[in-house]
């Protein structure tokens, strides 16, 4: 047996080595194979981080820029709050003083118990303190000045003045919106509907106005109005027609004003346009209160003791039509809210009127019915049966009723005469009459009655002819010569137990 040299190459050598470096390859390709995966997947992950702090920065830098504009806007209010005035903590602190016994309620109650205090700003509470809501921060004017904000309202700003401040003072753009009222701006003010309220009624006047500066943005053209405002009920308004300057597109910057100065107070919302890609800016005023709601010097209801000061829900006299009367008055309401006053030991307080005014058109001969009438002028409260021309008493009360008739009669030898009486509840209670003798031609006389009566409810009143000579009778045709009137004179209130 020949045996083979050890050195000699194995006969299986070359295809294992061969095997073995395909092997290598083959790994080595399928790692770089895997690597490009891994690569490929990094590049998409870094693309979505990217992508994604993009977007953060922009937000950022948007939330930077807003807040920017609205540190702006806060050192502009500032700003307009120190001009001229004394420090600001002078005022915080003459007010704390003040709050410690007391918190007034408008910048006028203020100024009248110490005219020395400085414009600022201070704490009041027009609905009262410790009822309702919190007290509110408001700008006072103490010394009367010029506003040229306020062209159209007032010249001047009186001594404690009250402004209660918002969101919207400073200068505004409205954009490139091209739809009418498409700009809208919802006002927001530092003080509470009912703190506003309460002001407007302890004051003897208020007033807020609106300043546009316009180019080639008008408020009202060819017929479409593109911009209004809204009022403490939400109502639509349109801007005064005076403010035509914006109106004309005549390229120009035009700055406008328009005020309100009425229980509409106040501005809640803004709306403007653009539609002829021009520019406009607004800038609303602060509501402005001042003086003190006219009260009499003896109070009549719960509204004037209010006015005075009053805060404590108790029981009160004040000067009724004809005495002293007591009412409860609660004062943890508004004077316009149910519950706010209450009269002692009535059921009521007062009804609805009650009158009428009736005619006939056409001649009238029965006797001893009711009259009835076919005319009706006027029927308040509706106690005027016009067909039966009975009138029915709607509540106990002093009434007042006149009859103006005319009687005539056709030409006799003999005596005529014609007799119309007032009834109450099938009791005559009155009469007017006519006696005329030897008539020869026809004859009109007229007949007039008058008369006051204390009815009580479900009481019936009516006119019928009593007495008619042969040839008389109430004459009447389109002009309407008979008239019935009526009316309550005072209702007599019931007074409970």
């Amino acid at each position: 047996m020949r045996f083979m040299d050890e050195r000699m190459p194995h006969p299986f050598s070359g295809t294992i080595q061969s095997f073995l470096l395909i092997l290598a390859l083959s790994a080595c390709f399928t790692a770089a194979s895997d690597w490009q995966a891994k690569v490929e997947q990094l590049e998409r992950n870094y693309v979505k981080m990217k992508e994604h702090f993009e977007s953060k920065i922009v937000d950022l830098e948007t939330k930077v820029s807003r807040l920017e504009a609205k540190v702006k806007k806060q050192d502009s209010i500032v700003a307009v709050l120190k001009k001229g005035h004394k420090p600001f903590t002078d005022n915080v602190d003459i007010n704390r003083h003040r709050r410690h016994n007391a918190t007034l309620r408008t910048c006028h109650e203020i100024h009248a118990a110490n005219p020395s205090y400085a414009s600022g700003m201070y704490w009041i509470d027009p609905d009262g303190q410790g009822i309702g809501d919190p007290p509110i921060h408001v700008h006072c004017d103490m010394v009367a000045k010029k506003n040229s904000r306020m062209k159209v309202i007032a010249e001047e700003i009186q001594p404690g003045t009250t402004s209660i401040l918002h969101d919207s003072e400073s200068e505004m753009d409205i954009g490139h919106c091209v739809e009418p009222g498409c700009y809208s701006r919802p006002i927001k003010y530092y003080a509470s509907e009912r703190q506003m309220a309460a002001l407007i009624q302890l004051s003897n006047s208020c007033a807020q106005n609106i300043t546009y500066n316009c180019r080639n943005s008008p408020l009202n053209y060819d017929g479409i109005t593109y911009a209004w405002w809204n009022d403490k009920d939400g109502e639509r308004h349109q801007f005064a027609d005076w403010l035509t300057s914006c109106d004309q597109l005549s390229g120009k910057k035009h700055a406008v004003n328009d005020g309100v100065k009425d229980g509409r107070l106040p501005f809640t919302r803004v709306h403007f346009s653009n539609p002829f890609k021009g520019s406009g800016q607004h800038i609303v005023g602060r509501m402005r209160c001042s003086g003190k709601a006219k009260v009499e010097a003896m109070p009549t209801s719960c509204q004037d003791l209010w006015r005075m000061g009053h805060t404590l829900n108790a029981i009160y006299s004040v000067r009724g039509a004809k005495r002293m009367e007591n009412v409860f008055c609660q004062f943890d309401k508004r004077p316009n809210e149910q519950g706010f006053q209450k009269w002692i030991g009535y059921v009521d307080v007062k009804s609805r009127p009650t009158y009428f005014h009736v005619q006939k058109n056409r001649t009238f001969y029965s006797e001893n019915v009711a009259i009835p009438f076919e005319v009706e002028k006027v029927n308040v409260g509706n106690a005027m049966d016009l067909k039966t021309g009975i009138f029915t008493a709607p509540r106990d009360g002093l009434y007042f009723f006149s009859f103006t008739g005319l009687a005539s009669a056709k030409p006799s030898k003999g005596t005529v005469f014609a007799a119309v009486g007032l009834f109450l509840n099938a009791v005559q209670v009155g009469e007017a009459w006519v006696h005329e003798a030897d008539i020869s031609v026809n004859h009109d006389s007229p007949l007039t009655l008058q008369s006051t009566l204390t009815l009580k409810a479900q009481d019936r009143v009516w006119l019928q002819i009593t007495s008619l000579g042969d040839t008389g009778f109430l004459y009447d045709d389109a002009n309407g010569y008979n008239h019935f009137n009526g009316f309550m004179l005072d209702e007599e209130i019931t007074r409970s137990l």
